[in-house]
């Protein structure tokens, strides 16, 4: 069976990223039953597509890489990118979750296929938040209760995509949530439902 090559420390993590233009990283504990089940659809996608790099890291023997990217719960699978954090997906999610947000285009589906799970349509979902805000943290929170994949972006440390916020939305404050192109401004659920066809829930 495939294993994810375990990443030791921090200075492992930078040789991979000094020779890796792009590879997939996922945060687990042993102690995590939603971390196992993650480890094992991601090593399916490694043995489906062997020349993707894959690593994973257990966070509660290897202290100094999770702090590095603000993982604060487990599982959380990041896609990296040229050094930095293009995509990340929280909790245990199925393989059609996995391949639609870790890479530009589904491996192995069609476009239709894996772009709906349990009834729920597929959405692009972005979280600007920033480091000291905690109504950014409940957004989060509420999207992981629900089982909504999402990409996280701090425009504390992106001058960019905090412009470009601003250009979209007129508003400066997070946190703001990109929903397939819409914007949230705020922690508004009745909208988040509404645009995530999100049904009773939390």
């Amino acid at each position: 069976m495939v294993m994810l090559e375990q990443l030791q420390d921090k200075a492992h993590l930078d040789r991979i990223i000094k020779d890796k233009r792009f590879f997939i990283l996922a945060f687990y504990t042993d102690i995590s039953q939603r971390s196992k089940d993650a480890l094992e659809v991601l090593r399916k996608l490694k043995e489906e597509n062997p020349q993707i790099p894959m690593y994973a890291v257990n966070a509660s023997r290897v202290k100094d890489i999770h702090p590095l990217y603000g993982i604060d719960t487990v599982p959380a699978v990041l896609a990296i990118r040229e050094g930095r954090v293009s995509k990340i997906v929280y909790g245990s999610q199925n393989k059609e979750y996995y391949q639609m947000l870790l890479y530009e285009e589904p491996l192995g589906l069609g476009k239709r296929e894996g772009r709906e799970k349990e009834g729920r349509k597929f959405r692009r979902v972005i979280v600007y938040t920033s480091s000291a805000c905690p109504w950014c943290s409940k957004v989060k929170s509420y999207l992981r209760k629900n089982r909504v994949p999402f990409r996280e972006v701090d425009v504390s440390r992106d001058e960019r995509a905090a412009q470009e916020l601003v250009r979209r939305s007129g508003q400066m404050g997070v946190p703001q949530t990109d929903i397939d192109g819409r914007i949230v401004v705020g922690f508004d659920k009745a909208r988040l439902d509404e645009l995530l066809g999100i049904e009773g829930e939390g």
